[in-house]
């Protein structure tokens, strides 16, 4: 509790991912449910037109994000010569809609007038200068169409051994033993039942809002091996 208020001292409305979202809402961000900032202190959310911002349901703002709804550079035109209008102040400003289920990856600049779709990944490091359509991962500076979640998908599922097996053989090299089930929280549907889940891979099925679709995965998809032994030993197989 100690540490809690401390944090709230200190980073006041940015102590916390709720307490973010329930200041953004109250000067005029519309936010949506199941929403996370991960690093609110780390994270940049226009204030100057608040109204200006949506965001939908299921959104994952990560670390060092940036949406800007306006645009500061008529600082420069204002003091051009009179022929370009010496002391004139040109606003300029747009709105920002993210729609539902979006992850947005660190250090993300989001440019005004832009409309990301649902179902979209944002890869990290990229600047969104356009439009972002529906069901599709972007990255890049400006972002591109990198391929359609469905691919990412795909991709992602043929890679889950692989990558299961680069953490395990890493951290025996690390830490000098054989890791735990425990280590590996992302990827346990490798190898458990619905039958043998713990509080670690629980807590993960329950992100989302879809604790259910979870469940229903692991019972009609069977994991890859009968046992998490079975599981470790095979990383370890030519190792």
């Amino acid at each position: 509790m100690l540490k809690n208020l401390l944090k709230k001292i200190l980073y006041k409305e940015k102590c916390s991912s709720d307490e973010y979202i329930k200041y953004l809402r109250k000067i005029g961000v519309a936010i949506g449910e199941d929403c996370t900032i991960y690093s609110p202190k780390n994270t940049v959310v226009d204030e100057q037109y608040p109204w200006m911002i949506t965001i939908g349901d299921h959104v994952r703002i990560t670390s060092g994000v940036i949406l800007l709804t306006h645009d500061y550079s008529w600082s420069v035109l204002k003091r051009l010569n009179q022929n370009c209008g010496a002391g004139v102040i040109l606003g300029a400003s747009g709105k920002i809609s993210i729609g539902n289920n979006v992850f947005v990856g660190m250090n993300t600049i989001i440019l005004r007038n832009v409309s990301i779709g649902d179902n979209v990944i944002i890869g990290v490091g990229s600047v969104v200068t356009k439009d972002c359509e529906s069901n599709w991962v972007y990255a890049g500076n400006p972002a591109k169409k990198i391929m359609t979640v469905e691919e990412y998908y795909n991709k992602r599922k043929d890679k889950q051994l692989q990558d299961a097996k680069q953490l395990a053989i890493a951290y025996k090299e690390r830490f000098g033993k054989i890791p735990g089930k425990e280590i590996f929280h992302e990827y346990f549907m490798l190898f458990t039942q619905t039958n043998d889940l713990d509080d670690v891979f629980l807590s993960k099925m329950k992100l989302c809002d879809n604790f259910t679709d979870s469940k229903q995965y692991l019972s009609y998809c069977e994991p890859v091996f009968e046992t998490f032994q079975i599981f470790i030993e095979r990383c370890f197989i030519n190792e």
